[in-house]
């Protein structure tokens, strides 16, 4: 382009190297993208704490007559400590009790005081002692 006497060039980089900062641009942006991203899927991931690892299953109960039987698992890749079990809120058990990996726990008492209604499903809460919380049901006068 002519303006007057004077040549004026609109060009200041090549199309080569403009591409090529294009791409180192989308690089670095890509590497910052990944490690913030490890950074907070493993902080997420690797420190879930222990319970994650704790993983108990109710695997049989009876609650027939006055007494109320139930037979924990630990089928989680470390061992439980259970801290209290509670029906419908109310504490049942209150002592401390390990369950190693792949092992039972039994425990066999007198339910709280209330009414429990034969055929009606109650909520059964075991706390351990880091704090993980597992909650099943069992139907008075059944056992499963």
């Amino acid at each position: 382009m002519k303006i007057g006497k004077f040549r004026v060039r609109r060009r200041a980089l090549s199309p080569v190297i403009a591409t090529l900062l294009m791409v180192a641009i989308a690089v670095a942006a890509a590497i910052i993208t990944y490690v913030w991203s490890m950074g907070l899927l493993g902080g997420l991931m690797g420190t879930g704490g222990q319970q994650t690892k704790e993983q108990l299953i109710l695997e049989a109960y009876n609650w027939t007559g006055g007494s109320l039987q139930i037979v924990l698992r630990n089928v989680g890749s470390s061992g439980v400590t259970i801290a209290a079990v509670y029906i419908e809120g109310t504490p049942w058990v209150t002592t401390t009790s390990a369950v190693a990996i792949g092992s039972t726990a039994t425990f066999s008492a007198a339910p709280p005081t209330g009414t429990w209604t034969v055929g009606a499903s109650y909520t059964l809460k075991v706390v351990t002692t880091t704090g993980g919380t597992f909650s099943f049901s069992v139907v008075r006068g059944r056992a499963g």
